[in-house]
């Protein structure tokens, strides 16, 4: 239980990792995540489940070490059993049959959004994503979000809203999945809102410790006081009180 089976290099800040635990394969669903402890003494830290295989009881994750976790990639080691591992969490994703489905993000805020559009995918939907990142970890990414998309299209920072606004005035989307700098979230979630497009925000990146004691992933939605690790991290984006977030994160720079 909790063995790392495997370690899949991307580059050398990023690998995939697969870890066997099969009651967390069996029941995890898209946009589940799981809570992992690699050391006795170390912290608790949040990680999206990107894959499952439930028939050999595998789940894999992504772990990226410009997002604070230099030191763990050099601890990790095949057979190695992790002390701790807490999962599936959160509110599993409503993913639509049939629909055209816009996927936005940067290149961590892909990596929540992979299961996502493989399973839209499954259930018929045309699924387009716009990358507005060409970092290390955005081209590590890239052969599994072409491999999960009927296209892709590269955008720069100052024409990822034009782009998709376009794409929306065609008619061509029928909800937008973002994930991503709340920055870019808040302004994809304005256009949407004007266009009449339904939008889903995941908010994963707030979360620290995943179980809601820290309150750093609190988020206003609708007007009520959410936890991003216990109520999300999956929300309506036109109720998600971007401003206050960003205000929020500017404590804590």
């Amino acid at each position: 239980m909790n063995e790392i089976i495997d370690i899949l290099p991307y580059s050398e800040k990023t690998v995939r990792v697969r870890i066997q635990n099969a009651n967390i394969a069996v029941k995890a669903q898209p946009g589940n995540f799981v809570i992992i402890k690699f050391s006795e003494d170390g912290q608790r830290i949040p990680f999206s489940i990107v894959a499952t295989d439930p028939e050999l009881g595998l789940i894999d994750i992504i772990i990226h070490r410009g997002d604070g976790l230099d030191n763990i990639l050099d601890i990790l080691r095949r057979s190695q059993h992790l002390p701790d591992l807490l999962g599936p969490l959160g509110i599993a994703a409503d993913i639509p049959e049939g629909k055209r489905l816009l996927f936005c993000g940067d290149g961590s805020g892909f990596v929540p959004l992979l299961p996502l559009m493989r399973t839209a995918r499954t259930r018929g939907c045309h699924v387009a994503a716009i990358v507005s990142e060409f970092s290390s970890q955005m081209h590590c990414l890239l052969p599994e979000i072409n491999a999960s998309s009927d296209e892709v299209l590269r955008a720069e920072e100052d024409t990822f809203l034009l782009i998709a606004s376009r794409m929306m005035y065609e008619g061509k989307v029928d909800k937008v999945i973002m994930s991503g700098p709340t920055l870019m979230m808040k302004r994809l979630a304005d256009e949407t809102r004007r266009q009449g497009v339904e939008a889903d925000c995941l908010l994963n990146m707030l979360m620290i410790d995943g179980i809601g004691l820290c309150g750093v992933c609190r988020v206003m939605v609708g007007g009520e006081r959410k936890q991003t690790c216990t109520d999300g991290p999956i929300f309506n984006a036109h109720l998600v009180d971007f401003d206050s977030m960003l205000n929020r994160q500017r404590l804590y720079e």
